[in-house]
């Protein structure tokens, strides 16, 4: 099996991804200028895509939801400037 410099792009580039990094930090790193081509170079995996979804999915009752509700409710008071 070879491997391509451009093999290792595409999948750390991907790893960045599902790690849930923003995407400006993605286009930072892979010195890219467009959304297209971090949607060329990324390839979440479903097992991915699948935690993500499970993650908002879970109770309020869990304990990352208390945390998700304050972290919310932070994010909701303006921010006060001098």
């Amino acid at each position: 099996m070879q491997i391509r410099f451009h093999d290792l792009r595409h999948t750390c580039i991907t790893k960045l991804a599902e790690s849930q990094a923003s995407e400006h930090t993605l286009m930072a790193i892979a010195g890219h200028v467009s959304r297209k081509m971090i949607e060329h170079y990324s390839h979440i995996r479903m097992e991915a895509k699948r935690a993500a979804l499970d993650a908002i999915a879970r109770p309020v009752s869990e304990p990352d939801g208390a945390q998700n509700r304050a972290q919310l409710h932070a994010e909701e008071k303006p921010r006060v400037t001098n």
